[in-house]
C-alpha cells in the first residue's frame, strides 16, 4: 500500500499536467481546424486502421522468428504483441511494462523465462535498432535542408548522436559477443538509490544473454531475417502517415511522411511518464509538422487519429489476452 500511493500520485500528476497541456494546445493551434481535420479523415480511418493491423502482424513475424525453436504457434505470438500494446497503451509504463507482460504470456505457453526473456528483448532490439537507423537518417536530413531554430537543432543533433552511439554498442557487443547486459546490470548494482532493488542473479543475466546472442549473432540469416522484417514494419508506419496526411487534404511532399516518422519515432519512450502521452504527443507532432513546414494543426489531429487507431487495436489486445497463468519453474 505504501509503494503504490506515491507512484499513483505521480501519474495523476503527470496526467493532470499532459491533460493542461493537451487542452492549451488544442486553444492555441485552432480546437476548429483540429476537429474539421479529424471528420475529414472519414473513411481513410478505415485503411488506417488496415494500414496499422499490418504493422501489428509484421512486427508479430518478427517477434515469432525469435521465438522460432520453442514451436509456439505464430497466432500466440501475435495475440500476446497486442497484449503487450494494450499494456503500453493504457498504462503510464510504457515498454517498462509491456515487455515483461510479454515475457509473462510466453512462458503460459511453455518456454522458461530465460528463453522468453531472451526472445522478447531480441525483439525489441531489433526494433530498436531499425528506429534508431530510421530516426537517424531522417534528422540528419531534417538538419542538412531545414532550417531549425536553435533548441529544435540541439536537440535533433543530441537524438542523432545518442542513436548513433546505441548502433554502434549494440553492433560492437553483438559482433564480438560482448555481455553488454550483465555489464550493465552490474553497474546499477553499485549506485546508490537503484542499487538495493536490482536482485538479479549474474548466472541467470548471463544464460539470458547466451541465448540472446542465438538469435542476433548465431544465426546470421535469421537475424538479417528479423532485421528485413522490423524495417518493413517501420515502412508500414511511414505508408500509414502517407494515408493520414492524404486523407486529412494538407498539400505534402513523398519525403514527408519518412521525415514526420523519423522526427516522432523516440517520443512514446522520451514520455513514457505521462499516461498515454497526453498532450506531449500531440505537441510533439505539431512542433515537427511546424518545423518541416506543414499546419500544426494537420500535426495535433494526426497524432489523434494515431491515438485512436492505437485504442482501437488496445480493445483487440485486450479481447485476444491469453488467460492462462504461466507454469510454476521453481527451479528458474
Amino acid at each position: 500500500m505504501t509503494s503504490t500511493g506515491p507512484k499513483t500520485h505521480y501519474r495523476a500528476v503527470f496526467l493532470g499536467f499532459g491533460g493542461a497541456l493537451f487542452v492549451y494546445l488544442l486553444v492555441r493551434i485552432g480546437a476548429t481546424e483540429i476537429s474539421k481535420l479529424l471528420l475529414g479523415i472519414g473513411w481513410y480511418f478505415g485503411l488506417i486502421a488496415v494500414t496499422y493491423a499490418c504493422y501489428q502482424l509484421i512486427r508479430a513475424i518478427a517477434y515469432w522468428k525469435c521465438v522460432a525453436n520453442a514451436l509456439v504457434p505464430y497466432w500466440d505470438v501475435l495475440r500476446i504483441r497486442l497484449s503487450g500494446e494494450a499494456v503500453q497503451f493504457l498504462t503510464s509504463t510504457g515498454p517498462f511494462l509491456a515487455e515483461p507482460t510479454k515475457v509473462w504470456f510466453l512462458r503460459s505457453r511453455g518456454l522458461s523465462t530465460k528463453y522468453a526473456v531472451s526472445a522478447t528483448v531480441a525483439e525489441y532490439l531489433t526494433y530498436t535498432l531499425s528506429s534508431a537507423a530510421l530516426a537517424i537518417v531522417g534528422l540528419t536530413f531534417l538538419l542538412r535542408n531545414f532550417d531549425l531554430s536553435g533548441p529544435a537543432s540541439a536537440a535533433a543533433k543530441i537524438l542523432v548522436g545518442v542513436m548513433a552511439a546505441f548502433l554502434l554498442a549494440a553492433i560492437y557487443a553483438i559482433s564480438f559477443r560482448i555481455y553488454l547486459i550483465g555489464f550493465i546490470i552490474k553497474g546499477a548494482r553499485g549506485l546508490p538509490l537503484i542499487g538495493k532493488h536490482v536482485r538479479l542473479r549474474e548466472n541467470d543475466v548471463r544464460d539470458t544473454e547466451d541465448l540472446l546472442f542465438v538469435v542476433l549473432r548465431d544465426h546470421a540469416l535469421r537475424f538479417v531475417l528479423i532485421l528485413v522484417v522490423e524495417f518493413a514494419a517501420q515502412g508500414i508506419l511511414v505508408l500509414e502517415l502517407f494515408v493520414l496526411l492524404k486523407a486529412t487534404g494538407t498539400p505534402f511532399s513523398l519525403f514527408h511522411p519518412f521525415l514526420i516518422e523519423a522526427a516522432t519515432k523516440f517520443v512514446g519512450l522520451a514520455f513514457f511518464f505521462i499516461p498515454g502521452q497526453v498532450g506531449a504527443a500531440e505537441g510533439s507532432y505539431a512542433f515537427i509538422f511546424k518545423t518541416v513546414g506543414l499546419p500544426a494543426s494537420a500535426g495535433f489531429a494526426l497524432a489523434l487519429a494515431r491515438r485512436l487507431r492505437s485504442l482501437l487495436v488496445a480493445g483487440v489486445g485486450l479481447t485476444l489476452m491469453p488467460r492462462d497463468a504461466p507454469p510454476n519453474r521453481p527451479s528458474e
